[in-house]
């Protein structure tokens, strides 16, 4: 299970030949990428499930809520449904009994033989389902979403080009595959892939050297109410939950290679939003933001 996060596709060239190498199955967390492509492939298609989310900041939302997605093998439905229906074991739709036409000739675990295939519960599942209401919300939604796709590409390309002249300090993240940004586009590696993100977040970089600090920035810009996140938990070995289990044996825990990249994602990036209302003039404000503080702090860094 991978994230495309913060929009920007895995490499999923590399992910499913592994996948297919080793006869596994590949769960794609789309919650922050709906609309991203991967080889003019929509992400969220490659895997044999994907997630996605409807939490009120992300793509589209319903208020809340979520969708698993059964991409390729039909036999993953039942199991996801039955984790979204409490863990029950029958498969009949809602409203639909005896679909199987032995819904009284069961017997399993220590139950009477006979017990209503209705209420025998094979798995810890949840209640998961989302509300009409809410169905009503994503549909109209769907109608909005080419525009909402397009206006976060829109606004991550405004902030990149705004940034630019501080890239002496400050690092972007770019599209899978891509190995340089100018204003004409993006430059590409020669492995012949493309991806085209459906940007959710912005992340930036602070650079080691940097007269401001990736904290420093973080308060600059929350005192400006400009929303900005570290990007989701850092490194999660390094969060109590973790910290103290590897100290205390709580639960089995294996960490593989010395984790270098994720502390220095957890130490040193952070990113502000790419949300469809943003206008020119409010991504303006951001840069602005940044240089100014960059101007205060930096003799001899010029900004265009």
């Amino acid at each position: 299970m991978m994230a495309h996060t913060l929009g920007n596709p895995f490499d999923l060239a590399a992910v499913t030949d592994f996948c297919k190498q080793h006869d596994l199955w590949l769960i794609e967390d789309n919650c922050d990428a709906l609309g991203s492509t991967y080889d003019n492939k929509l992400t969220g298609t490659f895997g044999d499930l994907s997630t996605q989310s409807f939490y009120p900041p992300h793509h589209l939302t319903m208020g809340e809520g979520g969708a698993v997605n059964v991409v390729k093998n039909a036999g993953l439905k039942l199991l996801v449904e039955s984790f979204r229906d409490w863990g029950r074991d029958c498969w009949c739709p809602s409203g639909k009994d005896n679909t199987c036409n032995k819904r009284f000739g069961w017997q399993l675990g220590e139950l009477p033989e006979g017990y209503d295939h209705k209420y025998i519960y094979t798995h810890l599942g949840y209640n998961l389902k989302p509300t009409d209401p809410q169905a009503a919300i994503g549909r109209k939604q769907l109608e909005k979403f080419p525009a909402f796709a397009a206006a976060r590409r829109r606004n991550w390309h405004t902030l990149r080009t705004l940034l630019d002249p501080l890239s002496e300090w400050l690092d972007f993240q770019l599209p899978t595959h891509a190995m340089g940004w100018t204003t004409d586009g993006f430059t590409w590696d020669s492995s012949g892939h493309r991806s085209d993100p459906s940007w959710f977040g912005f992340m930036i970089r602070v650079r080691p050297g940097s007269p401001v600090s990736r904290k420093e920035l973080a308060v600059a810009l929350d005192d400006a109410k400009i929303g900005n996140r570290m990007l989701f938990g850092g490194n999660l070995l390094r969060q109590p939950v973790f910290a103290n289990a590897r100290k205390t044996n709580a639960f089995p825990l294996r960490v593989v290679g010395d984790l270098t990249g994720a502390d220095a994602i957890m130490n040193e990036t952070l990113f502000v939003g790419t949300y469809p209302g943003l206008r020119a003039d409010m991504c303006g404000y951001i840069a602005d933001t940044i240089g100014n503080l960059y101007d205060r702090n930096a003799a001899g860094v010029q900004r265009r």
